[in-house]
């Protein structure tokens, strides 16, 4: 971790529950994997109540469950769980995108070429994390301007869930190339005004995101319920 004064402005808590996000979306972690108090306190050097605050952090973002004199596990998500992620992402961004075209203004339209522009940098390097990380960057800043506090505050707290359903994508889309490609579409998209495009690019993308995730779920030892 390094020490510059915005990382230090957070928590120890918080920093550790940071590190182990991007552990189980690195898959050093596994998914259902059991969190050990005492281990993790050891690795880290800290208290184990520091690391009970840090797994309640991720609890909240309902990344972890605590079960009952079993002790404390990575979220191992359901079939269900994914398709009502399909529903509610489909539902808030394809609504957020259409609004957003009324508010967005050439800063808005520069700063998401930035983010496409890092995405070509990344997918070049076929880093997926990175793409990753990058499309919660790009869908996060055009659902900030829907204009509706709600709506963003809502798809603020699906995030981390959100970014967990997208760690096993790299194994269904052909290459990296083609999934910055959709997101240079949604740009173009975006630009064009056109809300019917819009609505179809993002329901499109949400579409085979997310149904790719779930049609080989099985693969990824997702559970039925």
């Amino acid at each position: 971790m390094q020490p510059n004064s915005a990382i230090m402005q957070k928590p120890l808590s918080e920093l550790i529950a940071d590190e182990l996000k991007q552990k189980i979306w690195n898959e050093e972690i596994q998914l259902g994997e059991r969190l050990l108090e005492t281990d993790l306190a050891e690795s880290y050097d800290v208290s184990r109540s520091t690391i009970r605050e840090a797994l309640k952090i991720l609890e909240s973002e309902e990344l972890v469950v605590s079960q009952a004199r079993k002790g404390t596990y990575v979220a191992d998500f359901t079939n269900q769980d994914i398709n009502e992620m399909i529903e509610l992402r489909t539902l808030l961004e394809s609504h957020a995108f259409t609004q957003a075209i009324n508010r967005l203004e050439s800063h808005h339209t520069k700063d998401l070429e930035a983010i496409v522009d890092e995405m070509k940098q990344k997918a070049d390097e076929k880093d997926w994390n990175g793409l990753f990380d990058l499309d919660m960057k790009f869908h996060s800043y055009v659902v900030g301007l829907c204009g509706n506090t709600r709506i963003i505050k809502i798809y603020d707290s699906l995030q981390v869930q959100i970014r967990t359903f997208l760690m096993h994508l790299d194994r269904y889309y052909s290459s990296t190339q083609a999934f910055y490609n959709e997101h240079k579409q949604l740009l173009e998209a975006l630009v064009s005004n056109d809300v019917h495009i819009v609505n179809d690019r993002v329901r499109e993308h949400i579409e085979y995101v997310e149904t790719k995730l779930l049609g080989q779920s099985s693969d990824i030892e997702f559970k039925e319920v």
